[in-house]
């Protein structure tokens, strides 16, 4: 492998050098601010500042039961119990709520301020000052204005409430700062979403006009995916507005965003799945991992209906869920450029990017990395490689289809000009073949001709004879007594003669009827048992039955045969065996291949042939003392054993009742020249 990458793979390898290259760079780029935090929970408001991280100060309480009213946690009762928060933002799933304090000491000349929290899945987020301060501003984020008058301090309280993670980024921010602030965020995403939304309307157009489903898949992931941000980002809810139907239809459903955006975000793993099975080509390149995106299709329709029903424990499963997608589809892309999967190279190179860019925001959401850019929008900065570079993986795939799909069509032409060809070919030999048969046709129709009327001809002769005595015998003419018995003879020896000649016909038309076509060939006897056994297991095993054949020989020889008549009474006997043989049985066929002729049987088992009958099988009209339509007429061996004759051999029968049968037959071989002698005694020896 390591040879392969080297030499072959150098541009990939570079790539992908340049990818981890690049995501290192970016980590360090985002790197949070090394920031000390204050000693006390009090935070000093001057001139020269305009936005401030609260985390650094304020002090965190949590509430596991969220029983507390904001008198209790403001109580000094309660004072003793808050712990710095030491710049964290992220705590996990510790407690459903967070009661949050921090002093502001006002020494600027400005005295409105906007607090906000920099995550919109939060499910309620409230301020309390002396009272509880209601006056949010319209944001994709939670954010209120507050009144801090110049030269006090004001103690604030906070309140999150969330099912989900606790994760809890708090800035200060001066008005104009938070509104070119906003302005920024807006400009950005407007760009990030028309990319996203601009990428699966292209995606679901060529899926329309080529009908590849792998499109379709791409253009779902995209679509679900940009819906998942929008709610994580929280401009699903600035848009459609707090009281819009399909927002509360949405929290009725999942109780909270964070669910939504749980079940949004599984769904677009779903549809990843589907896409990459069909990018990576599991099935030939790794049918093992295509076993483990089979199981994960079963597992996603389960999470989704864990979360749309509020099942116990499961938007914590689905974040596990998340894991183990990421784990098997990074083993499947890995596994498929091993196996030499040229398309996968692209997915290597997305899963960098979002895994690398992603992989801060989940290290966060476990309290495991501070806030930073790249904690907060990690996901849109990997997504967006991810999509340039998926997109290239499509096009190529694409274009390897396009070009199999032309190589086919070539071959296609190829074979068709072939066949046209062949087919030139044979109407030249079925026109030749024609002419020959034509010809053939009437010289036999002439010849039949001539029969005909030599027939007529040696048939009226004695039949005048006949005719002539007999007609003498009606009108009574006396002959000389001696005489009499001589008519008599005559006529009796012409009755004879048309008899003899009408049995010569009938054998001269069975002659014709077996000779005239017959061809006889000198075959290599070994290849040729060893073919006609095959042929006639596969015949064997095709009635359900079972073959099992042997051929044993003592040297080499050859045979004049009819191969078409011999194969015949081959056929013949084996379809005799499956006929009478118990479907699953085994019918065996042998041939022993001596010096002067060579022997095959074909063995049953059957019910076996009475005793009685064995010495009739081989007439004509025969059953073996069977009787019913499915034993047939008996000619089958009858005819069988002319063949076998007319080459010169002999056919016999061996049977056991209840114990099957064995029939064989025996033909001689041509007598072996001295070569053929030395060579068979040499085979001999060496056995």
């Amino acid at each position: 492998m390591r040879k392969t990458i080297t030499e072959q793979n150098l541009l990939f390898l570079l790539s992908l050098l340049a990818f981890l290259a690049g995501v290192a760079m970016i980590w360090i780029y985002f790197a949070p601010e090394k920031s000390v935090p204050a000693p006390v929970n009090r935070m000093t408001l001057t001139d020269d500042m305009k936005e401030y991280w609260v985390n650094l100060q304020m002090d965190v309480l949590p509430d596991e039961e969220g029983k507390w009213t904001f008198e209790e946690a403001a109580s000094p009762s309660f004072s003793d119990r808050y712990r710095p928060a030491s710049g964290q933002s992220a705590f996990g799933l510790s407690a459903k709520t967070y009661w949050m304090r921090v002093t502001f000491e006002n020494r600027s000349a400005r005295e409105q301020w906007v607090l906000r929290l920099m995550n919109p899945v939060v499910d309620e987020f409230d301020i309390f000052i002396r009272e509880e301060v209601e006056n949010r501003i319209p944001d994709h984020y939670w954010s209120q204005k507050i009144h801090l008058p110049s030269n006090q301090s004001i103690t604030l309280y906070m309140r999150a409430t969330t099912d989900g993670s606790m994760i809890l980024p708090v800035q200060l921010l001066e008005e104009n700062a938070f509104r070119d602030q906003q302005r920024n965020e807006y400009i950005l995403f407007g760009l990030y979403y028309g990319f996203v939304l601009l990428m699966a309307a292209y995606i679901f157009a060529m899926f329309i006009f080529m009908r590849i489903i792998t499109y379709l898949y791409y253009s779902i992931y995209l679509g679900f995916f940009a819906l998942s941000q929008l709610v994580w980002n929280g401009l699903l809810q600035e848009i459609l507005g707090p009281n819009h139907w399909l927002l509360t239809l949405l929290l009725d459903l999942f109780n909270n965003y964070e669910g939504v955006f749980l079940f949004l975000f599984i769904f677009c793993l779903w549809f990843v799945l589907l896409f990459l099975d069909k990018i990576l080509q599991l099935e030939t390149y790794a049918p093992l991992m295509r076993s483990a995106f089979r199981m994960l299709y079963v597992i996603s329709p389960m999470i989704l209906a864990g979360l749309l029903f509020h099942w116990p424990g499961f938007s914590s499963i689905a974040i596990y869920y998340e894991m183990l997608v990421t784990v098997v589809l990074s083993i499947a892309i890995f596994r498929s450029v091993y196996k030499g999967n040229r398309a996968a190279r692209y997915t290597v190179l997305g899963l960098i990017a979002i895994i690398g860019l992603a992989l801060p925001s989940v290290l966060y959401t476990f309290s495991l990395m501070d806030f930073s850019t790249l904690t907060h929008y990690g996901y849109q900065m990997g997504s967006i490689a991810e999509f340039i570079i998926l997109a290239f993986a499509l096009s190529y795939q694409a274009k390897q289809n396009q070009m199999e799909k032309e190589k086919a069509q070539q071959q296609m032409i190829a074979n068709q000009e072939k066949l046209v060809r062949t087919l030139e070919r044979w109407n030249e030999e079925l026109e030749f073949t024609v002419e020959e048969r034509t010809e053939k046709l009437v010289q036999s129709q002439k010849e039949r001709n001539e029969l005909l009327q030599n027939i007529s001809h040696d048939i009226r002769s004695p039949l005048t004879v006949v005719q002539g005595g007999i007609r003498a015998m009606i009108l009574g003419i006396e002959v000389e007594p001696g005489d009499k018995n001589k008519y008599l003879e005559k006529i009796y020896e012409k009755v004879l003669y048309i008899t003899r000649f009408i049995d010569d016909l009938f054998q001269l038309s069975r002659y014709d009827q077996n000779q005239n076509d017959a061809t006889v060939d000198t075959v290599q006897v070994r290849e040729w048992i060893e073919r006609e056994f095959g042929i006639q297991a596969e015949d064997i095993r095709m009635t359900g039955r079972q073959c099992e054949s042997s051929i044993s020989a003592e040297g080499r020889g050859e045979l004049t045969i009819d191969q078409h008549s011999i194969r015949r009474v081959l056929s013949n006997l084996v379809h005799n065996a499956c006929k009478f043989s118990p479907s699953g049985s085994v019918v065996k066929l042998e041939a022993v291949l001596g010096l002067q002729e060579i022997r095959i049987s074909v063995k049953d088992n059957g019910e076996g042939i009475a005793a009685e009958h064995i010495n009739q099988v081989f007439n004509r009209s025969n059953r073996g003392g069977q009787t019913g339509i499915s034993t047939g007429s008996g000619l089958g061996l009858a005819i069988a054993k002319a063949i076998v004759e007319r080459h010169g051999g002999k056919i016999g029968v061996e049977s056991i009742e209840g114990g099957g049968s064995r029939f064989f037959f025996a033909l001689p071989l041509e007598p072996l020249n001295a070569e053929d002698r030395i060579r068979n005694d040499k085979d001999c020896l060496a056995k």
